[in-house]
């Protein structure tokens, strides 16, 4: 005999217990009904009973007893122990803060007052970065500046300008500046 085709998935779970009260009720009434799905469900329990585990001792059940306080003592020492690392360094950082703050103003003086004026140096001995910096001052110097300074001129003399324009305008009328028109 062969158990029914639409009975095997439920006979597999009935004898490994993992069916819901009222499935599992519907089964036990067809089993009581039909003899090859009777021995097809005692046949699934002899195999899963080889592979079920055995009860556990006496001994592990105190260790599983134990096992969430054991786990929960575990995490709060990796708490603690993360957070006093955490207070090391935050303890650290703020000591080194601190000396940075008192330090720094004493080694820019000490810094300042070492420094010797440009004029002293040896031009070979001084850093190139000191002699890019003359140079960009040097091109943006402009030579004639003082000489066509017109800030402090009389506002009732004619400008240079009007004097250079007047002077243009004579030399290409007369090209000879000898002679006279």
């Amino acid at each position: 005999m062969t158990a029914c085709q639409d009975q095997d998935e439920l006979l597999t779970l009935f004898a490994a217990g993992a069916l819901e009260p009222e499935e599992e009720a519907r089964v036990r009434a067809h089993l009581d009904a039909c003899a090859a799905c009777r021995s097809e469900a005692e046949a699934h329990r002899e195999v899963l009973g080889l592979a079920a585990l055995p009860p556990p001792s006496a001994r592990e059940q105190a260790l599983m007893a134990e096992l969430p306080r054991k786990t929960l003592g575990a995490w709060r020492r990796t708490l603690v122990q993360q957070a006093a690392r955490m207070r090391t360094a935050g303890a650290l950082m703020a000591a080194a803060a601190v000396v940075l703050l008192v330090l720094g103003p004493v080694m820019q003086r000490r810094a300042s007052t070492r420094s010797v004026p440009t004029a002293q140096v040896d031009p070979s001995t001084r850093p190139p970065e000191e002699d890019t910096v003359a140079l960009e001052q040097w091109a943006l110097a402009d030579p004639l500046a003082d000489a066509l300074d017109l800030s402090d001129a009389d506002p009732e003399e004619p400008e240079a300008d009007e004097f250079l324009d007047s002077e243009l305008d004579d030399f290409f009328s007369n090209p000879n500046p000898g002679e006279s028109l």
